[in-house]
């Protein structure tokens, strides 16, 4: 194991964080029998020799030996071992090539094109993980086949067996994916990738989500040949997948330390925490839709017809995400926006607080065209006051409240007069610490 570790001179390339010398030590911790030991090399991994995604020297250059250990049995992690791979790769080809294949200079110098090449050259090791007995290989491995396995022929055979043989949700997401990436990388792939996604999307017997996934993966490797029967189709698709998927409650955020807050301004904390929000995803089939959503491009009318139907999906994580991708609609291309705003107002009814949150603060982005929402938003805000008293701005449970600050924000940026009723409760002189921000805005 590990022959020629020691011959490298890693202490004269460099990770993100100085000397690379370390990175033997974190090979062999990936071997520990001691799963927190593993667990710190492989934080510390990404977090330095892969920092952010980078790819450096050390990074390429220790890519043997990750293979070493992904190829052993008796490595206890395997599947984490070869998504790390996968992830090596995936970066070094968004990061390190231009459109036309140059390789692009950064600073400190990466090993992108040392890594790619590396890669490629042992694509079939790829092929031969998305076969292992673990279920976890597996599911880590098939992207390489799309991103590294040269051999066109081999990669889309290996795909097509892989999702004969693979029944759950994500195995069949990835694969259709992996099938798409093939496709777009190596021209020799694409026709019959092409032809084998129309067939999948066609079939009745293979289930909704997997011919969703096979319709917009092939919008995805062609969107000129994106006809008008296409987003009818993923719309009748997506109604069977919110059969198929049972509905489930939002999970919880991962519970993280406390950060002290003292002297922090709360539009400091406000701002840390909705990036932490907008880190995670709730539906499995949110990856998905935004890749269709980026095919689709300028057809705003399609897309929202699709996030229609997303919106009115009996999942509140797969109404959450959605809720998110309309506003981002909304921002970003012109038009008239009024259906997917009265569809997002609609959230506002809901009892799930964070989807009602997440669609107030939708609105309160999209203040110069959200007039249409604005009695919705008051409604809203009325109900909260009656239902849990004056002082709901500052209520103790973290949905609650922050569902009652948006909602108030956004009616402060349309000059409602219906705002400072949250702003100062009855008794008090001024507003509540912490709503600089809301007084701003408010016009009033």
């Amino acid at each position: 194991m590990f022959d020629g570790l020691h011959d490298i001179d890693w202490a004269s390339m460099e990770h993100a964080y100085g000397s690379a010398e370390e990175v033997p030590a974190l090979l062999w911790a990936l071997r520990s029998p001691d799963a927190g030991e593993r667990h710190k090399a492989l934080d510390r991994y990404y977090g330095a020799v892969h920092h952010q995604g980078s790819v450096y020297p050390p990074t390429a250059a220790s890519l043997p030996f990750l293979f070493e250990l992904a190829a052993d049995d008796a490595t206890p992690d395997r599947a984490a071992v070869v998504a790390l791979l996968v992830s090596v790769g995936r970066e070094s080809l968004d990061r390190g090539f231009e459109d036309d294949g140059a390789e692009v200079e950064y600073y400190p110098p990466m090993g992108c094109a040392q890594a790619v090449a590396f890669l490629r050259e042992r694509g079939a090791e790829f092929a031969e993980l998305a076969r292992d007995p673990d279920p976890d290989v597996r599911l880590a491995a098939v992207p390489g086949l799309g991103l590294f396995l040269d051999d066109a022929d081999r990669a889309a055979a290996v795909l097509r067996e892989r999702l004969v043989a693979e029944c759950g949700i994500a195995a069949r997401l990835r694969i259709v994916e992996a099938a798409a990436t093939l496709a777009l990388r190596l021209p020799t792939a694409w026709r019959q990738v092409m032809d084998w996604l129309a067939g999948l999307a066609a079939d009745p017997a293979l289930g909704p989500v997997a011919r969703l996934a096979a319709l917009v993966q092939r919008a995805r490797c062609g969107p000129d040949e994106i006809g008008e029967d296409v987003v009818p189709a993923a719309v009748g698709l997506l109604r069977e997948t919110a059969h198929a998927i049972p509905a489930r409650r939002i999970a919880p955020a991962p519970s993280r330390p406390a950060v002290p807050t003292n002297g922090v301004a709360p539009q400091i904390v406000a701002a840390f925490e909705d990036l932490d929000r907008h880190t995670r995803v709730y539906a499995p089939t949110t990856a998905l839709l935004r890749t269709f959503h980026k095919a689709l491009g300028a057809r705003v009318s399609e897309r929202t017809a699709v996030l229609a139907e997303q919106l009115r999906s009996p999942d509140p994580g797969s109404r959450l995400d959605a809720v998110r991708m309309s506003g981002e609609l909304m921002r970003t291309w012109r038009g008239d926006h009024t259906r997917l705003l009265l569809l997002v107002t609609d959230q506002l009814t809901t009892a799930d607080q964070e989807v009602a949150a997440e669609a107030a603060a939708v609105l309160e982005s999209c203040h110069p065209i959200a007039a249409p929402a604005r009695e919705a938003l008051a409604a809203h805000t009325d109900a909260q006051r009656a239902a849990y008293g004056p002082n709901v701005w500052g209520a103790p449970q973290a949905l609650l409240r922050r569902s009652h600050q948006e909602a108030v924000r956004a009616l402060a940026r349309l000059g409602d007069a219906r705002a400072p009723g949250s702003l100062r409760p009855p008794g008090r002189d001024r507003a509540s610490p912490g709503l600089d921000f809301a007084c701003q805005v408010c016009p009033l």
